[in-house]
């Protein structure tokens, strides 16, 4: 194991009364799924408390000595490493949605069990947010679509989709329309006739949601001005055999904030991670508690073949502290480029390694070598993180726990 750090901060913050009212809201419960019990690590199982890994341990190769990803074949998909039946599909962008997590009214959601890529970070006030990527297959409704952040434009550019959301801060608007094209950007389009048109509401008598289909936000893309070229998304790999040396881990924990927390729990059956997702605030009564996170549209247990924790630097682009008067306003940037620490879980194992982002290339992972590691073919979730984690490794669970601190004002 790598030298462990422990860095402590606590985590007592509070909403305001209206989102705090918002968030303690809870899905109904999913027939015939386990609803598990809270986050409890037995007394007796040894820790071992760490971040990232310490310099000495992480990757030393520079980046120009690292292999060329290989080139996949066309019917297979760079995102996946899955063959695809129709070869089509590929020759294509990808669509990414933005999906909100909160209030938990909303779960569950739509069409998360279809994307290739999902990546979950921290968007502001102590919530998380998906960035959810179609390519291989479209959702026929994906959300509920939430607001864009500045970390979408960092996706966006590369994996070269297009991102349909609902508006965003105007600073973050500024970053967004400065970086991409209008045809590359879906902000807020709605009627009562989706599709064709391609955002529209759902029950809007009642929860009024705001949803997608993937197909007609391409669509709407190609119809003013867009192209649907075959994408570069080369860099990631993939194996079916799971690679040597990694430790057996079951479960992984992903505490953001006493309001947003979940867990991925391997399946050994299916070979699969499978998803819960928080029900309540930790300070309540029984602190943590679970569900199931599931899909609206197939009713489906969100599964992913691989779970990568990426440690990514956060600080603050704008920040206004919440007073009596004026609400915490909270825009947060990210440094997402070249490499860092990350954390890869497939096959019921976990392995130490890093994340690397270079030009005309996805993010990929490499190994202490420099070598780039392979992913199970299958969907992949990132889970964002800052470098400032607290890891918790147990005998058969790790937990991060996400550390951010606020300025002062």
């Amino acid at each position: 194991m790598p030298s462990a750090k422990l860095f402590c901060l606590p985590f007592v913050l509070a909403f305001s009364f209206f989102l705090a009212a918002c968030n303690l809201q809870t899905t109904t419960p999913i027939p015939g799924v386990k609803s598990p019990t809270p986050f409890q690590p037995a007394p007796s199982q040894p820790t071992s408390p760490t971040i990232a890994p310490d310099e000495e341990t992480v990757a030393t190769a520079e980046l120009s000595e690292i292999d060329k990803a290989p080139d996949f074949p066309a019917d297979i998909n760079p995102l996946t490493g899955l063959r695809v039946d129709d070869i089509s599909v590929l020759d294509r962008r990808p669509v990414a949605v933005k999906i909100s997590n909160y209030p938990r009214s909303i779960r569950p959601q739509w069409g998360l069990s279809l994307a290739d890529i999902v990546y979950e970070y921290y968007h502001n006030n102590d919530l998380t947010r998906f960035y959810a990527i179609f390519y291989s297959q479209d959702a026929p409704l994906a959300g509920p679509i939430r607001s864009g952040r500045i970390f979408d434009s960092y996706l966006t550019t590369m994996y070269e989709s297009i991102l349909t959301f609902a508006s965003a801060d105007s600073r973050v608007l500024e970053r967004l329309n400065g970086e991409h094209p209008i045809w590359q950007l879906v902000p807020l389009l709605e009627g009562s006739n989706c599709p064709p048109r391609p955002v529209c509401r759902f029950e809007p008598g009642t929860r009024n949601y705001l949803l997608a289909s993937t197909k007609a936000v391409r669509d709407y893309s190609l119809g003013i001005g867009g192209n649907n070229r075959r994408p570069n998304l080369q860099g990631m790999v993939f194996g079916t055999d799971i690679p040597p040396g990694g430790d057996a881990v079951n479960e992984i924990y992903l505490y953001y904030s006493y309001s947003a927390y979940a867990y991925w729990q391997y399946d050994p059956e299916s070979g699969r991670y499978l998803r819960f997702q928080d029900t309540q605030e930790d300070f309540l009564v029984g602190g943590e508690r679970y569900r199931a996170l599931t899909d609206r549209l197939n009713g489906r247990q969100v599964a992913a073949d691989n779970v990568v924790v990426l440690y990514v630097p956060h600080f603050h682009f704008f920040y206004q502290a919440g007073s009596d008067i004026l609400p915490e306003i909270e825009v947060v940037d990210m440094d997402f480029s070249g490499h860092a620490p990350a954390f890869l879980f497939r096959d019921g194992h976990a392995y130490a390694l890093e994340w690397v982002i270079e030009e005309g290339s996805v993010l990929y992972l490499i190994d202490a070598n420099g070598d780039r590691f392979p992913l199970k073919p299958g969907t992949t979730w990132f889970q964002v993180m800052n470098e400032e984690n607290r890891l918790i490794q147990a005998e058969d669970f790790w937990r991060f726990e996400f550390i951010f601190d606020k300025p002062e004002q």
